[in-house]
């Protein structure tokens, strides 16, 4: 087996505290983790932190740098539109989170760990956008909210074979997103990062619901057919345009598949202004201290 070369960091960034706030990780690990072919998930597959079963440890296994950028500064895939370019590499990172770190705290501290070992600098600008609101379609919500203790459902009303991921799971063209006890909140979090747009819940659901999700992911790859919503084609109740240049026949656009498998549908909204995430300078490999 051909090997491969890795870089292999483990300092002690030590532990200092401003104003109450923890600043840096105790101790702090960067892998280089080769990106693998094939299927992939567009979601990432970190654990741990504050919030978590393991608030003292956080790791991400094969995380690209734009993945770890956006979930320090919590970002949406339309407020960072340089993250295509640092999808090339992927890393396994890990850290030790003080104990009693707040999600706060310990956003502070990825930030500051991108700014040490990658370099980063950054700016925000404001920039006016289109989106959408979720609502619920005129059929009315397909949602069952979760029952405590009952596991997620673990196949699309497309078939297909069950994969205990959470998150959206691509493979060629087609894409499912599938989640366990989550907001409608959240389903419009993957939605707008689907779209690369705006989208906001205005459903009025509160509950914690399972989704299972499938579409064609071709259909909005080039973000084409969430344009089309705004030329004027239609599907009438289902809220978006035609099918997109891209699209695969085989499969629901995700447009219909909101429709006709959860009872929602996404509407264009008025343009908004966002904020925009503009990386100045970041090194495509880490360093060490």
């Amino acid at each position: 087996m051909k090997s491969l070369l890795k870089i292999a960091l483990l300092v002690p960034v030590g532990l200092a505290v401003a104003y109450g706030q923890t600043k840096e990780f105790e101790a702090a690990s960067i892998h280089s983790n080769p990106l693998r072919e094939g299927f992939h998930f567009s979601s990432d597959s970190s654990s741990g932190g504050p919030g978590t079963p393991d608030p003292g440890m956080y790791s991400c296994s094969g995380c690209t740098l734009a993945t770890l950028i956006a979930k320090a500064f919590v970002l949406r895939s339309y407020q960072f539109p340089g993250r295509t370019s640092l999808e090339s590499s992927t890393f396994d990172v890990k850290a030790k989170v003080p104990a009693g770190a707040t999600m706060e705290e310990f956003q502070a501290m990825l930030q500051n760990l991108l700014k040490e070992r990658f370099g980063l600098t950054y700016h925000y600008k404001e920039k006016t956008l289109r989106g959408f609101h979720l609502v619920v379609a005129k059929s009315g919500s397909k949602l069952k909210e979760s029952v405590a203790g009952q596991p997620a459902p673990t196949a699309g009303p497309h078939g297909g074979e069950a994969h205990a991921h959470n998150g959206v799971l691509a493979f060629g063209e087609s894409a499912r997103y599938k989640a366990g006890g989550q907001s409608v909140e959240m389903l419009a979090r993957m939605l707008s990062d689907q779209l690369n747009l705006p989208v906001d819940d205005q459903s009025g659901l509160s509950g914690k619901y399972d989704f299972n999700l499938s579409w064609s992911g071709a259909s909005v790859q080039s973000n084409s057919h969430a344009q089309g919503a705004w030329s004027g084609g239609g599907h009438g109740d289902h809220g978006g345009g035609g099918p997109s240049a891209g699209s695969d026949a085989s499969g629901p656009t995700l447009f219909d598949a909101l429709q006709s498998q959860l009872g929602l549908k996404l509407v264009p909204s008025e343009q908004t202004v966002a904020r925009m995430f503009v990386i100045d300078h970041v090194e495509q490999q880490p360093k060490a201290n």
